[in-house]
């Protein structure tokens, strides 16, 4: 499909850039149209084999064995005594934090391979499952189904929490809508997704977060406000949380060099850029975000 418009705002002004694949170094080029009036960035044609940049090695397919010390931890994080443990920082539970998402309450996570967040949740006893079509088949664990490999077209309940996390932009544009269906009136979706700030401006096609052609859209904060209310959602709350990889990623993508191949940072290198990731954040210029939705 060639994109010649803005997916979200269906403008016709705005610019192309060639984008490397450089998550598993193929450097594959591909065409990203960048909207000029409300700045989201739109692959403009997917690839018909899009399978070869999901091998099954990629890292949402890998399992996970839990264990008695996760399962300990994770239930002091999302206590009153999570103070203890923020020294491990948990994105992935700080949504489930922020959600007030109680034992009672159900959890649809949209796009979760295998589902390692959900394994978590279902050690503790959250009613909590997840829906993705790229798992090889249903995913299941010791309180039944866990995952079950089907689109979300196909999903037939309602829920009180639907998360994307960094899944979305995986996703066609009338994902969004889809999930508007399926939250129950008083429920909230929460969406994890890239967000175009500094990590855009200061590495522009080398931005790892950039990740083509995996990543279908890539919003600007305004880009998901117009999408989101097109969608029948307002946003309540937006959250920045980007980290170190924004920067020591792009920056080995400069020196043209894939993920696989990246040599990790020095503990004084690491320190530097969570300080200027935290700074970002603060300054919502961080290039990941969490959105929390409720239905308009």
């Amino acid at each position: 499909m060639q994109v010649n418009v803005c997916q979200v705002c269906r403008s016709q002004v705005g610019i192309h850039h060639t984008v490397r694949e450089m998550m598993l170094g193929t450097r594959d080029e591909f065409l990203y149209w960048e909207c000029s009036v409300c700045g989201c960035l739109s692959l403009s044609t997917v690839p018909v084999n899009l399978d070869k940049y999901y091998p099954a090695d990629y890292y949402s397919l890998k399992t996970r064995t839990p264990s008695f010390a996760r399962k300990m931890r994770d239930l002091v994080y999302l206590s009153r005594l999570s103070f203890l443990v923020n020294w491990r920082k948990r994105t992935d539970l700080d949504v489930i934090r922020n959600a007030h998402l109680t034992k009672k309450m159900t959890l649809l996570d949209v796009g979760c391979g295998t589902g390692t967040l959900l394994a978590d949740l279902r050690e503790l006893g959250y009613n909590a499952r997840g829906i993705d079509p790229f798992v090889p088949s249903d995913v299941s664990d010791c309180h039944g189904v866990r995952v079950e490999r089907k689109h979300f077209e196909d999903v037939d309940c309602d829920y009180d929490l639907i998360l994307f996390r960094h899944s979305l932009e995986h996703m066609p544009i009338h994902t969004l809508r889809t999930a508007s269906q399926h939250l129950k009136r008083s429920g909230l979706c929460v969406v994890c997704i890239p967000v175009l700030g500094w990590a855009w401006q200061s590495y522009s096609t080398d931005w790892a977060q950039l990740d083509a052609p995996r990543h279908f859209i890539l919003h600007s904060r305004k880009s998901f406000a117009i999408l989101a209310e097109k969608s029948g959602f307002r946003i309540e709350k937006v959250v920045y949380d980007s980290n170190e990889f924004q920067f020591w990623a792009s920056e080995s993508y400069q020196r043209n060099i894939p993920l696989a191949e990246m040599p990790r940072p020095t503990t004084p290198q690491l320190r530097r850029m969570r300080r200027l990731a935290k700074a970002l954040n603060a300054q919502e210029q961080g290039d990941t975000a969490q959105f929390y939705l409720r239905l308009a």
